[in-house]
């Protein structure tokens, strides 16, 4: 640690601030200890030059938060670390704090050796943040790091990933790398540090983003498997916003060499850029990866009891057919596109429609005790809802290789009230868009019950 370190307490309340610094005493003489209200934070800090900043936030005080924001936004201060003391605060408040950039925080009533131990941990963590900084400004200087953006240059590109993926296999660890780039609906006028920078918002601080190419780039994302690259991608997607998107491929890391990861996933990407908001999952060999280990078993309907024959009719929907079958474009599509298909919708089924399915099914249960409520996942997948005479149902079914027909259903006595069916691109239903699907349908349902 530093010769002399620098606490700064920041609260309108003064017999906090001074229980806190009677707190520190043990720490070592040299170090000092200084106090201020809120409002007079900034003027403190221009001077201070804290290494630690303990923010005190009260009955979710919005003063303390846009503080730390202000803070963080400094140059000279934003890598100090912060550590918030809570009182009162409600889970939002803390969430909105650590998003905002506090590295730890501490809840009354205040123990003497936790308060030390965390005030510690934070003095290690600057000198920590100071190395990197350092680090970094080096590596700027030698060209392997861009200045502007902060991200690996391209020059560099193959011995960084390389040397990732080396220490990957070495601890056994879990690993993916995805290789992105603007979709086609992605505007020219934009500077390709806003792409960046929506990448580097969707990731954690020990990922690694590099520079491949004009407009490519890759994400190595550390201790991640193929449902978290899922994740991130969607991140990445909602961050460009509605009027912008990326393409890309990703590769789970395994005993691959080098040169095989980069072939797989250059033609994922470009199988990917056929598409807007695409995500195709490399294929690294020729027999790529086993369809029944990747695809979840479909439900048989039949042996499922249900509360209503809404359920069977959304499913099977005989009348609707897909936009594509596998047989009809077997001369379109080979078997390794096929394949890559199956195993970026099997995905897609776990990270999106089961935890859409699922975050509505307990919210129904929760407040709805009279709902039925059946959702089923699968290359036909369903969410219905009875009660009395109304049910209704939102079904999703695979057509085998891009498409989904998204078929929703409200019935009455027996009745169609709402029939709707659209046949997408199932890469770019995400889980915003079913969920606002999900939730305007439920909506729909109840105002439907209400009136009868």
């Amino acid at each position: 640690m530093s010769d002399i370190n620098t606490v700064v307490i920041i609260s309108d309340r003064h017999e906090l601030v001074n229980r806190v610094a009677q707190k520190l005493v043990l720490l070592r003489d040299l170090d000092k200890v200084k106090s201020c209200s809120i409002e007079e934070a900034q003027n403190l800090l221009k001077n201070a030059n804290p290494n630690v900043l303990i923010i005190h936030c009260d009955n979710n005080d919005t003063e303390a938060i846009e503080l730390i924001k202000k803070i963080k936004k400094t140059e000279l201060l934003k890598s100090v670390p912060i550590l918030l003391i809570n009182e009162n605060c409600s889970r939002e408040v803390i969430i909105e704090a650590f998003d905002s950039g506090v590295s730890d925080v501490i809840f009354t009533p205040i123990i003497d050796y936790e308060l030390l131990i965390r005030v510690i941990w934070c003095l290690q963590k600057n000198e920590l943040n100071l190395n990197i900084e350092s680090n970094n400004s080096f590596l700027c200087k030698l060209g392997i790091i861009q200045g502007e953006t902060g991200v690996y240059s391209c020059k560099y590109c193959d011995e960084i990933i390389k040397n990732e993926i080396m220490q990957t296999k070495k601890y056994s660890q879990k690993a993916c790398l995805l290789l992105i780039s603007p979709d086609k609906k992605y505007p020219d006028k934009k500077n390709p540090t806003d792409f960046i920078t929506a990448i580097k918002n969707s990731v954690r601080l020990n990922d690694l983003i590099v520079v491949k190419d004009d407009n490519q780039y890759y994400v190595y994302l550390q201790k991640t498997k193929l449902n978290g690259a899922y994740s991130v991608f969607e991140r990445i997607n909602a961050n460009l916003g509605s009027d912008s998107g990326a393409n890309a491929g990703v590769i789970e890391i395994h005993n691959q060499s080098y040169k095989e990861i980069k072939e797989a996933l250059k033609r994922a990407l470009k199988k990917a850029n056929e598409n807007t908001n695409s995500l195709i999952v490399a294929n690294d060999s020729d027999e790529g990866f086993d369809d029944e280990e990747e695809t979840p078993k479909i439900q048989n309907i039949e042996n499922i009891e249900s509360t209503s024959d809404i359920i069977k009719e959304s499913i099977t929907a005989k009348e609707e057919k897909p936009k594509h079958t596998v047989d009809e474009a077997a001369g379109t599509y080979d078997k390794t596109s096929v394949r890559i298909f199956n195993q970026a919708f099997a995905r897609k089924l776990k990270v999106v429609i089961e935890p859409v399915f699922r975050k509505y099914e307990n919210i129904l249960k929760l407040k709805r005790q009279d709902f039925a409520i059946n959702a089923y996942v699968g290359n036909k997948s369903a969410f219905c809802v009875s009660t009395n005479k109304i049910s209704m149902s939102l079904a999703i079914e695979y057509d085998g290789l891009q498409c989904v027909v998204i078929k929703i259903v409200i019935i009455e006595n027996n009745q169609k009230r709402l029939s709707e069916m659209e046949t997408i691109d199932f890469t770019i239903l995400d889980s915003r868009r079913l969920s606002l699907m999900l939730g305007e349908l439920i909506d729909k349902y109840i105002l439907m019950i209400k009136r009868s």
